[in-house]
């Protein structure tokens, strides 16, 4: 296990460095979802005495805990939806008329002017005349934003909720694959991961659209995220 830990827990280490999160508050958040964790295992009536000989917790702690204040779950991007849409109708260039009607669809509280400014700044549109054209087929929010911290949030959070469920689970539950190999040159793998994006960007514009149309049809109360990842990196 102490594997499993050091492999999950570097990343969150280097970004916590990266944004001079101290460990004490690193620290304080992981009680707290050890708090959560439990709560939830136990079937039953839940007390503290039973949470902490579950998590180690000191009792102190678990009554100090439980005061805190829930954390505010940021709104669904909506730079992210407005793409997610155009996309789900094409991605055609649309009139600026047009593309004011898709920004007041998805937020009416934010002037249509001040959507274009931000999908631009970030490079996701760009004007061509009257029109407004696509350049690139998601939203990317600039490097550091909170806009990019809570997509990965949202993104790595669920990842992680899938994978861990297929491990204690008997029956997994979500799909999740990979393919990995070695001993492989950085032109080999450049090319394999050029031919990856293009063909997980297929798939993600098929399910984007699809999914927009029976939200229509057959809406609910059910999310899902479906995504792929590609990494590298040069063993020692």
């Amino acid at each position: 296990m102490n594997y499993v830990l050091d492999k999950l827990l570097l990343p969150i280490a280097r970004l916590c460095v990266a944004r001079g999160l101290l460990f004490g508050t690193a620290a304080e958040r992981l009680k707290l979802q050890f708090l959560r964790a439990a709560e939830a295992k136990i079937d039953g009536k839940v007390t503290d005495s039973r949470v902490s000989v579950m998590t180690g917790l000191q009792r102190r702690d678990i009554a100090r805990l439980r005061q805190l204040p829930e954390t505010a779950v940021p709104p669904v991007n909506h730079l992210s939806r407005l793409v997610a849409q155009w996309i789900a109708q094409g991605g055609d260039p649309l009139s600026r008329k047009a593309f004011d009607a898709l920004s007041l669809d998805i937020r009416r509280d934010v002037h249509p002017a001040t959507m274009f400014a931000q999908l631009a700044d970030a490079g996701t549109v760009a004007a061509d005349g009257d029109d407004v054209v696509l350049k690139t087929t998601s939203y990317q929010p600039l490097p550091g934003s909170d806009d990019q911290m809570e997509y990965l949030a949202r993104n790595g959070g669920d990842f992680l909720c899938a994978a861990t469920a297929n491990i204690m689970q008997s029956d997994a539950p979500f799909f999740e694959r990979a393919v990995h190999y070695n001993n492989l040159s950085e032109q080999s793998v450049e090319l394999l991961n050029r031919e990856y994006r293009a063909a997980q960007m297929q798939v993600l514009k098929q399910i984007n659209a699809r999914a927009a149309e029976l939200q229509k049809t057959d809406p609910g109360k059910t999310r899902f995220r479906a995504g792929g990842y590609f990494y590298k990196e040069t063993d020692a």
